[in-house]
C-alpha cells in the first residue's frame, strides 16, 4: 500500500510538472485565449490532488495511477504538437527576408561550363541597365574580385533587348536575375526562352524587406481591430522568399468591430506607375520582380491607402494549405474545364469542393472566360474567401500544428507571432459570422509600353472611376460602415 501511494505521489508530481509545461507552451503560441488557458490550468492543477486522494484506497488507487499515466502520455503528446506549432509560427511570422537570384547564362549547347572559362575566352555578356540592377552589379563585382577577373559586359535598356542581343550572337551570354527571365517568358514569343540557356554561375542575394509607405490614409498605424493586408500569390513553386512576379494581387481589408472583410482584387496586368522615384509605367505583376515592398508601395499609391501587412504564398503553399484544411468549398459563377497543362479539372456553376491542386487550377484559369483575367481575379477571391471561412471555423485549431508545418517553406508574412496569435484569439473569443464582400477594379485592353520589358505588351488601362470607388470602399470599411455585397454591386461603376 505504501509503495502504491509512493508511486501515486511520484506520478502526481510528474503530472503537475508536465501540466505546467503544457500551459507554458500554450501561452507561447499567443493563439489560445487566456481564459481557456486559465481554466485548463486550474483543472490540470487539481487533477493530481484528486489522484493523490484516490490513492487512499487500493482499487481506486490503481485506477488513479492508470489514469495518471494515460493523462501524462496525452499531455506529453500535446506538448510535442504545441511546441512544433510554436516553432513553425516562429519561422513563418515576422519574416522580412527576400532573396534575389542572379544567374550567369550562356547557350545550352555551349561547351564552356564555368565563368572562368567564359572570361578566358573573352565572352561578352548582356546586362540590363535599369533602376533595380543592384544585385547584378554586386554579382559582377564579386566575379571581378575573384580569380576569374573582370567580365566584359554590354548594357541594354531592357530584358527584351538583352535577349535579342543573345539570339543574334551580339553577346555570348546574359547576366540577369531569374525574375527578368520570368518576365521575358511572360511574352508569348519568348515563352520557352530559358530552354536555350544553361547556368554557369548562380548568385543568391538576401536582404531585409524595409517597406516604406509613400501615401497613407488618416490612420497613422496598424489597428488591431481594423487593418489592410496585401495577399500576393507569386508564380513560383520554390522558395517563397524569392523575388518574383505576383499573379495574385488581393487586398484584404479586415474589420473585427463590424466582422467585415473586403477582398479587393487588382488584375495582374493592370497598367500602373511603379513606385520608383521616376514612376515608370508597367504591369502590376512586374512590380513583384522588384520585391514585395515595391508591389505594396505601388498599390498604396494607386488606392491612396496604407497596407499594414503582407502575406505571400507560392503555388506549392497554396496547394498544401488547402489540402491540410481538408479542401475548401468554392463558389463558381460558371461551369468550365481548365485549359491549363491538360489538367482536366472541371467545375460546375455553384459550390465545388476542391482539393489544393483543383483550387489552384480554378484560380489560375482565364482562357475559359470571355472576360479572361477579370474573371480569373474574381475566381481568386472566391478561393481566398473559401480558405478564410475554413480558417474561421474549428478547422483552424483541428489542423493548427499541421497547417503551420505546411506553411514553413511556402508562406511568408511580416506579421509578428504575437499579432497573428491575437487575430486567432480574437476570432476564438468573439466568434460570430463574418460578412465577406468582394470588388474588382477593371479597365480597357490595350498594347502599352512596359518599363520592365522595354517594349509594348498587353496591359489593362485602368478605368479611373473603378479605382476611385475601390479606394472609397476600403476607407468605408475601415470606418466601420456596414457594407453588403448587394450594396457594392448596385453602387459600383458599370463598364
Amino acid at each position: 500500500m505504501k509503495i502504491q501511494r509512493l508511486v501515486g505521489c511520484i506520478l502526481a508530481g510528474l503530472q503537475f510538472v508536465i501540466s505546467a509545461l503544457l500551459v507554458f507552451f500554450l501561452i507561447r503560441t499567443h493563439v489560445v485565449p487566456s481564459k481557456y488557458i486559465i481554466m485548463g490550468g486550474i483543472i490540470l492543477g487539481l487533477l493530481p490532488i484528486c489522484f493523490i486522494a484516490m490513492q487512499l484506497r487500493k482499487v481506486s488507487g490503481i485506477i488513479a495511477s492508470v489514469m495518471s499515466v494515460l493523462l501524462i502520455g496525452i499531455m506529453v503528446f500535446g506538448i510535442i504538437k504545441v511546441n512544433q506549432a510554436n516553432k513553425m509560427m516562429d519561422s513563418v511570422t515576422g519574416n522580412k527576408t527576400e532573396v534575389e537570384v542572379v544567374n550567369v547564362y550562356i547557350a545550352a549547347d555551349d561547351p564552356v561550363d564555368s565563368i572562368n572559362q567564359a572570361v578566358e575566352k573573352g565572352y561578352k555578356f548582356a546586362t540590363i541597365d535599369n533602376i533595380n540592377n543592384e544585385a547584378v552589379r554586386e554579382t559582377l563585382k564579386e566575379i571581378g574580385s575573384s580569380s576569374s577577373g573582370p567580365v566584359d559586359t554590354i548594357k541594354y535598356e531592357s530584358v527584351v533587348q538583352a535577349a535579342e542581343a543573345f539570339l543574334s550572337g551580339e553577346v555570348k551570354g546574359m547576366i540577369v536575375s531569374t525574375g527578368d527571365i520570368s518576365i521575358l517568358e511572360g511574352q508569348e514569343e519568348y515563352e520557352h526562352f530559358s530552354k536555350l540557356l544553361k547556368i554557369i554561375l548562380e548568385k543568391k542575394i538576401e536582404k531585409e524587406v524595409e517597406k516604406e509607405t509613400t501615401k497613407r490614409t488618416d490612420r497613422t498605424k496598424a489597428d488591431k481591430q481594423r487593418f489592410c493586408a496585401y495577399i500576393s500569390g507569386i508564380d513560383t513553386y520554390g522558395d517563397v522568399t524569392l523575388k518574383s512576379r505576383s499573379d495574385v494581387n488581393v487586398i484584404a481589408v479586415i474589420n473585427f468591430e463590424t466582422h467585415t472583410i473586403l477582398l479587393l482584387s487588382t488584375p495582374r496586368d493592370f497598367y500602373v506607375n511603379l513606385a520608383f522615384e521616376s514612376e515608370p509605367l508597367d504591369k502590376l505583376t512586374h512590380a513583384g520582380n522588384y520585391g514585395i515592398e515595391m508591389s505594396m508601395a505601388t498599390l498604396e499609391n494607386l488606392y491612396d491607402i496604407d497596407l499594414d501587412y503582407y502575406i505571400r504564398v507560392n503555388f506549392t503553399g497554396f496547394v498544401n494549405i488547402i489540402d491540410t484544411l481538408g479542401g475548401v468549398d468554392v463558389e463558381s459563377e460558371y461551369s468550365f474545364t481548365s485549359q491549363l497543362d491538360d489538367s482536366g479539372y472541371s467545375y460546375v456553376a455553384g459550390t465545388n469542393h476542391l482539393s489544393g491542386e483543383a483550387a489552384l487550377y480554378f484560380a489560375r484559369e482565364r482562357y475559359s472566360f470571355t472576360e479572361g483575367d477579370r474573371q480569373r481575379g474574381r475566381n481568386q477571391m472566391a478561393v481566398i474567401e473559401a480558405v478564410l471561412k475554413k480558417l474561421m471555423s474549428s478547422e483552424l485549431l483541428n489542423n493548427f500544428s499541421d497547417l503551420m508545418s505546411q506553411m514553413k517553406d511556402c508562406f511568408q508574412t511580416n506579421m509578428t507571432k504575437s499579432e497573428l496569435g491575437n487575430l486567432v484569439q480574437t476570432q476564438l473569443e468573439d466568434g460570430g459570422k463574418w460578412n465577406i464582400v468582394q470588388y474588382s477594379v477593371t479597365g480597357t485592353d490595350s498594347s502599352s509600353y512596359c518599363y520592365s520589358l522595354g517594349c509594348e505588351a498587353y496591359a489593362m488601362i485602368p478605368y479611373t472611376d473603378t479605382v476611385e470607388y475601390a479606394s472609397d470602399l476600403v476607407k468605408r470599411v475601415l470606418k466601420d460602415e456596414e457594407i453588403t455585397q448587394s450594396k457594392i454591386d448596385s453602387e459600383a461603376p458599370q463598364h
